[in-house]
Order: C-alpha cells, then structure tokens, then sequence
C-alpha cells in the first residue's frame, strides 16, 4: 500500500465566486462552505462549484419574473432595488445569497448516497432527504422574502409568504 496518503488536516480549500448573470452577483463558494455544515472536509472545491452552480440555476429560475419586472423598470442590478440594511449589507444580496447557499446545500446532500445496503444506511439516506428538503425549504423563503422586497406599496407579494385564503 505504498504511496497513499491522507490529506493534511490543516489543508485549506480556497473559495472561488461563481459569477451570475451581471444582475444577480456571483457567489463566493468559501462562503458556502462556512456557512453550511459540510461533511467535514468531504466536499471537493469542484463539487462544491457545481452545487453553487446548481444553487444558481434555481435560484435564477425562481426569481426570473421578479428579475425581469425590476431590469424592465430600469434597475440595473440586485443592489439597486433596496437600500435596506441588514448586518451592514444590502439586504438583497443577504437574501441572494441565502438562496443560493441553501439550495446549494440541498444540492449537495441530494447527491452524496451511501452504497451500503444495510438499514443504518438506510436510515441515514432517510435523514438526509429530510435534510435536503429543510434546506430547500429555507431556499424557497428566502425567495419569497426577496420577492416581497421592491413592490409598491400596499401590493401583494407575489406567491405570499406563510399567507391561506379561508373557505
């Protein structure tokens, strides 16, 4: 068994930003990785890329009408919609980047499976299904926070937050 080695435990993976599509900002994938538990050192930087990516396409396709509803009013990008603060941040790239990072998340519990066939295994892929769709479901608010930012006032928020009609 010569030659093989562990990673150092000190070794580093650097964070690269995934640009977007201009108008959304890119995404810092160091970010991602602080941000959300990750396997403990298990997710490749390129794995990670590709969940950001995929994090992205979501994230894109859920705010499409959104998007195009401000750029068609003349915002040339996220930052341009609000000027509400959180944590000395522009509160739509928090939210941009939340939806993001949890479906990045959700991306990436999805597609790590067990290959043993034992129950234990089968319990774990069970826990991590539940996991995926928390992460997916903190996905799907952050979008509707966004999405209720920079609408007229007194407008409905388009898919309302937590909102039922009563019978």
């Amino acid at each position: 068994m010569a030659g093989l080695t562990a990673p150092a435990d000190h070794q580093t993976i650097e964070g690269q930003v995934i640009e977007a599509d201009g108008w959304f900002p890119g995404i810092d994938t160091d970010h991602v990785r602080k941000a959300i538990r990750l396997g403990e050192g298990s997710v490749t930087a390129e794995r990670l890329a590709e969940a950001v990516i995929a994090g992205m396409l979501s994230g894109l396709r859920s705010m499409s009408a959104w998007r195009s509803a401000h750029a068609a009013a003349g915002i040339a990008a996220l930052e341009q919609v609000s000027d509400l603060m959180l944590a000395g941040e522009q509160i739509t790239l928090v939210l941009w980047r939340r939806i993001v990072t949890f479906y990045a998340a959700a991306e990436l519990v999805d597609g790590h499976t067990d290959v043993s066939a034992t129950d234990d295994a089968l319990d774990r892929e069970e826990d991590k299904a539940n996991q995926a769709d928390r992460y997916r479901r903190k996905a799907y608010e952050a979008v509707a926070d966004l999405r209720a930012i920079g609408l007229p006032a007194g407008a409905p928020a388009p898919h309302g937050r937590n909102r039922v009609a009563l019978l």
